[in-house]
C-alpha cells in the first residue's frame, strides 16, 4: 500500500537581497525537505502574493525597498491570518525585534555571521510550536465539548427534579376540579392562581433548558469586532436599568483583538451578566462594563470583559456554587443564567469567574481568546 506524501510546508520569504534570498531558500529546503519557499522582494509584492495565497510561515526582512517587515506583519495580524511570522533584523535594532514580538511574531533572527545556517532550525522550531499549539487547541475544544455535555446531563436531571413539584400542583388541581369548582370559591381563586404561577414556572424552566442546550460549541463565523457588540449592549442595559435609576459605565480599549467565538452566544452571556448586575444593584447604583485585550506568554491574544455592580456581592461560601444549575441567591431566581454564561465561555475556549468588588459588589470576568 502506498503512503501519501506529506503536505508541503509553504513558506513566504520576503527579502530584497536576491543573493541572500537564494541562500536562505536553499538552506531551508535542504534542511526541511517538505518545505516549499516562495520569494518576494518588496512589501508590495508580498502583499500581492498574500492576497492570493496562504502560507504556513512568513519570513520577513525588516528593511525593504518600499517599507519594512513590520508593515507586513501588522497587515497579517489585522486580517486575522494564521501564518506564523519570523522577522529577520539587524543586530543594531533590538527594539525592532521587541516590537515584532508584541505585534505577534513567533520569533526573530538577527542578521549576523552564520544566520543563514541557523535559520532552518528556527523555522523548524516555530512550525513545531505552532503545530503543538493547534493540537492543544483541538484538545481544549474536545474537553470543552465533554464538559458541556456533562453539564447538560446535570441540567436535565435538575430540570426533571424542579418540574416535579409544579406538575404535582397542576395534577392535584385537575383531579379536584370536578367536585370542588362549584362549591369552593377559595379553590376557584387561590388554587387557580397558584396553578397559573406554577405553569409559568414550568415555562421558564423549559425556556432556560432550551437556552442552555442552544449554546454553540464553536464559533463557525468570521472574526468580528467586540466594540460593536459593546455598543449594542450599552443601549440595552441603559434601557433595562433606567427604572431603578442605575447608571451604565462602559470602558473599552480602542484597539482590541478580533473574536472568533459565536457572536450571538457571547451576546447572550453578556446580557445574562448585565441583567444579573442590574438585578442586584441598589437604586441609584451603577453597572460597569469594561473590555481590554492582553497577550499571553505564547503570543496568543485574549479579551477580558468585566461586568461590575455595587450590590451585596457573592458570599465567599457561594462562589464555588454560583455557576451550578439551579443555584440562586435571588428570590424567585431559577439559577440557570450564570450556568449558561459559563457554558458559553468554556465552549469557546474561555472562562467565567467571579470575585469581590471593593468596597462592595461583584465583578464577573468573562475571558475569551482573540485572533
Amino acid at each position: 500500500m502506498s503512503v501519501a506524501a506529506p503536505e508541503p510546508t509553504r513558506i513566504l520569504l520576503v527579502e530584497d537581497n536576491v543573493r541572500h534570498a537564494g541562500l536562505m531558500r536553499d538552506e531551508i529546503e535542504s534542511e526541511l525537505p517538505a518545505a516549499s519557499v516562495l520569494v518576494a522582494t518588496s512589501v508590495g509584492q508580498a502583499r500581492e502574493i498574500l492576497a492570493a495565497e496562504r502560507f504556513d510561515l512568513c519570513i520577513l526582512d525588516f528593511q525593504l525597498p518600499d517599507g519594512d517587515g513590520l508593515e507586513i506583519l501588522r497587515a497579517i495580524r489585522a486580517e486575522a491570518r494564521e501564518e506564523a511570522v519570523v522577522l529577520v533584523t539587524t543586530s543594531t535594532s533590538p527594539e525592532v525585534a521587541v516590537e515584532a514580538m508584541k505585534i505577534g511574531a513567533e520569533d526573530y533572527i538577527v542578521k549576523e555571521e552564520g544566520y543563514v545556517s541557523i535559520l532552518p532550525f528556527v523555522v523548524r522550531e516555530v512550525l513545531e510550536r505552532v503545530r503543538m499549539r493547534a493540537a492543544h487547541a483541538v484538545l481544549e475544544r474536545r474537553l470543552a465539548r465533554a464538559e458541556h455535555l456533562a453539564s447538560l446531563n446535570t441540567l436535565m436531571a435538575g430540570i426533571a427534579h424542579n418540574l416535579n413539584n409544579p406538575l404535582t400542583t397542576v395534577r392535584t388541581f385537575l383531579e379536584l376540579l370536578p367536585e370542588r369548582y362549584e362549591s369552593d370559591p377559595e379553590f376557584r381563586t387561590e388554587y387557580y392562581a397558584l396553578v397559573l404561577a406554577e405553569l409559568k414556572r414550568i415555562g421558564a424552566l423549559i425556556q432556560s433548558m432550551m437556552q442552555a442546550v442552544a449554546v454553540p460549541l464553536a464559533g463557525g463565523e468570521e472574526p468580528w469586532s467586540m466594540p460593536e457588540l459593546v455598543r449594542e449592549l450599552e443601549g440595552y442595559v441603559r434601557a433595562s436599568a433606567s427604572g431603578k435609576g442605575i447608571s451604565c459605565v462602559v470602558q473599552a480599549e480602542e484597539e482590541l483583538p478580533l473574536v472568533l467565538a459565536g457572536r450571538e452566544a457571547v451576546k447572550q452571556a453578556l446580557i445574562i451578566l448585565l441583567d444579573n448586575a442590574v438585578g442586584f444593584s441598589p437604586e441609584g447604583g451603577a453597572v460597569e462594563l469594561s473590555v481590554h485585550g492582553s497577550r499571553g506568554p505564547g503570543g496568543e491574544t485574549w479579551l477580558a470583559l468585566e461586568v461590575s455592580d455595587r450590590g451585596p456581592g457573592v458570599a465567599e461560601e457561594h462562589r464555588g456554587k454560583i455557576f451550578e444549575p439551579f443555584f440562586s441567591t435571588r428570590a424567585g431566581g431559577l439559577g440557570i443564567g450564570l450556568f449558561v454564561a459559563q457554558c458559553v465561555a468554556r465552549a469557546h475556549g474561555g472562562s467565567l469567574e467571579v470575585r469581590a468588588r471593593e468596597p462592595r459588589g461583584s465583578v464577573f470576568a468573562l475571558t475569551l481568546p482573540g485572533v
